[in-house]
């Protein structure tokens, strides 16, 4: 892969643009990795509303009704229900592990097969998380693991 950076004093905004042979996985985890940066979800902080960044997230889970998310320091509550964040997360590489559950694949460390066709995902925090049968054929998919 060979990077360029050219610089434009007149440019507006800065560009990107990603010449390739064919659009595959690693592109689009590429572009999905450039989209993330600097991309921000609003959560409730204890009684106030803050702006969290996407990278930091690990997870999301609903539990008795609420969404929670997850990061590596603490816990944040959703004013937004789980399939809303996930559509809004899908092109940042956030994917669904269980019928309670999205993950964000960015933060993932490690995965490895589980009882009765499951898999066990290690976050960049050392926690884990179980993707459902339902689930783990996508994610392995859309990891190119067979």
């Amino acid at each position: 892969m060979q990077i360029e950076i050219e610089i434009e004093e007149n440019l507006a905004d800065t560009q990107i643009t990603i010449k390739c042979r064919e659009k595959n996985a690693f592109i689009d985890k590429l572009v999905a990795a450039l989209k993330i940066i600097d991309r921000k979800i609003m959560v409730f902080n204890g009684g106030d509303i803050t702006p969290l960044d996407l990278e930091e997230i690990l997870y999301a889970e609903s539990v008795d009704g609420k969404c929670f998310i997850y990061t590596a320091k603490q816990v944040y509550e959703s004013y937004h229900k789980l399939y809303e964040l996930e559509e809004q997360l899908a092109e940042y590489m956030f994917v669904r592990i269980s019928k309670s559950g999205i993950v964000n694949l960015k933060n993932i460390l490690s995965i490895k097969a589980y009882i009765n066709r499951r898999l066990l995902i290690t976050m960049s925090n050392k926690e884990q998380l179980i993707v459902s049968r339902q689930y783990a054929g996508g994610i392995k998919t859309l990891l190119g693991v067979k």
